[in-house]
């Protein structure tokens, strides 16, 4: 941990209005889960006036980096930044949870996060194949970055298949990595590392990126969005490309007429906002201008949305290491959606679908995709 960020733990004046807030305090009220805590560990590890216990690793790692107390704190005090930095002090350390220590290597090993053969990064389009055979490794100013969890996880294909056959209805010109597509590198961003290692990822991905002569760069993944658009930047100030999530273009699309929507879709939706696309990135408006363009569907308001939006439970790798208590969180933000009547609930991440997919087990609501929701329509 920086000098920098230790000047972070003495601005926390410890009002504790970050609690009530907290995405982990709130599912389990105990103190030692809130952000005024975390901070307390990070300036006491870092003054070594505290020793690595199994407790403080679990602070720690369990947290899901949603920046609601960034948002709520009087004193300017970057709870995220810290944690991430407090994260690679640990890890420094050799003292990392080993599910995360295995996912760094993975990463650098694989270019992938599930340690697993980059070759079969296609797997996910297997039942397109020839919808997108002429499209891997094209010249276009458009490139679609799938991203590791699409790519490799068989309940999250849906959501990059969805995509390409609405930009082939839309004869939406792109282009795909295929097999020589990387790790963005996101989880490492969010373990506080930054190194040679992880340069090595995003220098391929920008020479293999500029190569295809792409300019624009859209992802379904708001993980993948982040990465790019932020942690590439601040290494690479000079990036020569527009990052864009997808729900984006698609808004764009909406506003200029080329896609319309005109099969009905009765249902009352609710939208989660994914935090690294709301509150990281400021993107609210995308996702609701496609939701407010389907005929028949009525889009609830919540008591608590965009910038103040309930976080899943699926971020900041809290489900990588604590898979147990991201579920617990997803099921208690599912509770808040059924009881503002939501028949769907719509998300544009894929951390976020795979969370409340557990959340929803047992319960009177379903779960969406938004691209499988304009895709179904549109076909």
């Amino acid at each position: 941990m920086s000098e920098e960020m230790i000047k972070y733990y003495y601005l926390c004046n410890n009002c504790g209005g970050c609690r009530q807030l907290c995405t982990l305090f709130r599912t389990d009220i105990t103190e030692a889960l809130s952000p005024r805590s975390r901070m307390t560990i990070a300036g006491n590890l870092y003054l070594n006036n505290l020793g690595i216990t199994q407790k403080v690793k679990d602070i720690i790692f369990s947290c899901t980096l949603c920046g609601l107390c960034n948002n709520s704190c009087p004193s300017g005090v970057d709870v995220v930044e810290t944690i991430k930095a407090t994260r690679k002090y640990i890890l420094d350390k050799g003292e990392g949870p080993e599910n995360l220590t295995q996912l760094i290597n993975s990463i650098i090993g694989e270019k992938n996060v599930f340690m697993l053969d980059n070759e079969d990064r296609m797997d996910w389009a297997s039942d397109i194949e020839d919808e997108i055979k002429d499209k891997i490794n094209k010249q276009s100013e458009n490139a679609i970055f799938v991203g590791c969890q699409e790519s490799f996880k068989g309940s999250l294909y849906n959501i990059p298949e969805a995509l390409v056959k609405i930009f082939n209805k839309l004869n939406y010109d792109y282009t795909l990595l295929g097999k020589d597509e990387w790790c963005c590198g996101a989880p490492y961003f969010l373990l506080g590392l930054k190194d040679e290692k992880v340069n090595e990822l995003l220098e391929h991905n920008t020479e293999k990126m500029s190569s295809l002569g792409v300019k624009k760069i859209i992802t379904t993944c708001p993980g993948c969005y982040k990465a790019w658009n932020d942690d590439y930047k601040k290494i690479k100030k000079d990036l020569p490309f527009e990052i864009l999530h997808s729900t984006e273009v698609l808004a764009d699309l909406v506003k200029e007429g080329k896609l319309k929507i005109e099969k009905e879709f009765k249902k009352k939706v609710v939208f989660q906002d994914p935090c690294e696309l709301g509150r990281h990135s400021g993107i609210y408006e995308a996702p609701r201008i496609i939701l407010k363009s389907i005929p028949g569907l009525e889009l609830i308001e919540l008591e608590r949305e965009k910038a103040d939006a309930y976080c899943c439970g699926g971020g900041g790798l809290c489900k990588a290491a604590y898979p147990e208590t991201a579920k617990k969180i997803s099921k208690s933000v599912v509770d808040k959606y059924i009881e503002a009547g939501a028949e769907v609930i719509v998300t544009s991440c894929p951390a976020c679908f795979d969370n409340l997919a557990l959340g929803i087990e047992g319960r009177n609501i379903t779960l969406l995709d938004l691209h499988d929701i304009v895709m179904n329509l549109l076909e």
